[in-house]
């Protein structure tokens, strides 16, 4: 029995490395068919490195959408300029219709004056035409001086009030340049220094010519009574 125990080992010893090695071979087989545990946290995404852009050039469409964009731009802003010149010369134009309006209403004489201006209008007409044609053969100074002499003394007859308020329109003009305000101020005031002193004059030779008159009426009568 002690003799053979030495043999059982030999044989044992093969055996049982053997059913070990089965058993590992086992385990680590069932170990790697169990399924793999998903991680608790997501994992990140790959990193992507941003592609390299390249110089491109524009392409026709983009070169022809740039120019209508300009095109418009230049419309806008020279209609909006054009709008703009418009209101304004029209605000001027109102601006002067009003002030015409106003001063011819301002010419005319008041309503409850007893002047009227249209037959007194064709009467100044008629007689500067007739000073024109009556002077057609007299040198051109009396020519151009003497229907105008005539056409204002005419107005100031046949409608005195609409010549007055002419009169002052015109020195309300002309006091906008002093020089020729200050000439026709002069001129007035040396027509109306001389038309006084030829009232005077007139008046004096008239009394003179009254008092010679009455002289010789008396020396007549004197002379028939003693005769």
């Amino acid at each position: 029995m002690a003799s053979q125990l030495p043999r059982l080992r030999h044989i044992a010893l093969p055996f049982a490395g053997g059913l070990v090695g089965v058993t590992l071979l086992t385990t680590s087989t069932v170990y790697a068919e169990e399924p793999s545990k998903k991680p608790i946290y997501d994992t990140p995404p790959p990193l992507t490195t941003p592609p390299t852009s390249s110089p491109t050039h524009p392409t026709p469409t983009d070169r022809l959408a740039a120019h209508i964009s300009r095109a418009r731009r230049f419309i806008n802003v020279h209609y909006r300029l054009a709008c703009y010149k418009l209101d304004d010369a029209f605000s001027k134009y109102l601006s002067y219709e009003h002030s015409i309006t106003r001063t011819i209403a301002n010419l005319a004489p008041p309503k409850d004056s007893p002047e009227k201006v249209m037959p007194g209008a064709i009467y100044v007409t008629v007689a500067t035409m007739a000073a024109g044609i009556i002077t057609r053969r007299r040198m051109w100074p009396v020519r151009a001086v003497t229907p105008l002499l005539v056409g204002v003394g005419s107005a100031w007859y046949f409608i005195p009030q609409t010549a007055r308020n002419v009169g002052d329109l015109v020195w309300e003009w002309e006091k906008k340049v002093p020089q020729v305000a200050e000439t026709h101020q002069d001129t007035r005031e040396a027509v109306e220094s001389a038309w006084r002193k030829t009232y005077e004059t007139t008046v004096e030779a008239r009394k003179k010519v009254d008092e010679a008159v009455s002289n010789v009426r008396k020396s007549a009568e004197d002379l028939v009574k003693k005769g």
